[in-house]
């Protein structure tokens, strides 16, 4: 099978490893090529545009950073949608708004082109395994078409439904992880002032009904100093800024939603848009006067020491 992969990120570079290392013809641009070093040392082919990408491809598949990336791509004048040819299928892995997605999907419809939105959770570090989780949302009779294909970059395949149900689940996740985080950070640095050893706390929380995914992924960064997980204070602005923006359509008020938006605004004050998520941290252990290390925790996750 012959499929294109567009943007080569945190997540779309292990992805697009993944249908490689399965046997797939894999064509794939970035607008950086050094990004797809890897992927082209392991079989896969370069294109200098998305026109190249798209030839004689039965799947196009987008990883991009944000709703105004994804525009860019696929409707702009030299993006997918212009080079796509009638009957093949765009998958849409990014993080994007709703709304947009259905409009986008309904104009690939008047081209002939099969749309499906796929966006990913559980941890960039799950990509690299071939373990993350896809949500689905579209029309079944496509979804079943490529589920193979998801299949090789995922381990849970859950359809949600119609176009833009699994893109709502996905915002919804990743605001319940950032939450998660801050809640995290300010229950170990609670712990932490009254002396107690910071092995034992995250072992405590870990084994408790306070424990969350966020505590059991990424506290062991926070405890390591190192508190890279290749996910940008951005990212987490753009996705609060999306679950904000279903709210605003919904009626939902969203109070910790929101004042864990203003956390992280301040946190990029502080750090800047680059710095990662769980640098959120660094807010209390400034406050506090005092860091939360210990000995023995990964400066970066893998499957093998995430759990």
């Amino acid at each position: 099978m012959k499929i294109g992969f567009i943007g080569l990120g945190s997540l779309g570079e292990p992805l697009a490893m993944n249908l490689v290392k399965a046997g797939c013809h894999v064509t794939v641009t970035d607008l950086n090529k050094e990004a797809a070093n890897r992927l082209l040392e392991a079989g896969a082919k370069w294109s200098d545009d998305i026109a190249g990408t798209c030839r004689d491809a039965e799947i196009v598949i987008t990883a991009l950073p944000s709703p105004a990336a994804s525009r860019v791509v696929v409707e702009g004048d030299t993006g997918v949608f212009e080079n796509l040819a009638p009957g093949a299928t765009w998958i849409e892995m990014s993080t994007t708004d709703f709304e947009d997605l259905q409009r986008l999907t309904d104009l690939a419809k008047t081209k002939g082109i099969d749309a499906l939105e796929c966006p990913v959770t559980g941890g960039v570090h799950r990509a690299h395994s071939g373990l993350i989780t896809i949500l689905v949302g579209g029309e079944e009779t496509i979804y079943n078409k490529v589920k193979p294909v998801l299949e090789i970059m995922g381990g849970e395949i859950l359809y949600m439904g119609p176009t833009g149900h699994a893109t709502v689940v996905k915002v919804v996740t990743n605001m319940l992880a950032f939450i998660n985080l801050v809640a995290a950070s300010e229950g170990m640095m609670l712990a932490r002032k009254y002396g107690v050893d910071m092995d034992a706390i995250w072992k405590g929380i870990r084994h408790s009904s306070g424990n969350s995914f966020a505590h059991e992924t990424e506290s062991k960064l926070i405890l390591s100093g190192s508190y890279n997980v290749n996910f940008p204070i951005d990212l987490v602005l753009k996705d609060l800024g999306l679950a904000q923006g279903i709210a605003e359509k919904t009626g939902v008020p969203l109070e910790l939603g929101s004042v864990t938006q203003q956390i992280y605004r301040r946190a990029k004050g502080l750090f800047g848009g680059n710095a990662q998520s769980p640098e959120v941290a660094r807010m209390i252990e400034q406050a506090c006067g005092i860091d939360m290390r210990a000995e023995g925790y990964p400066v970066e996750l893998t499957e093998e020491n995430a759990g």
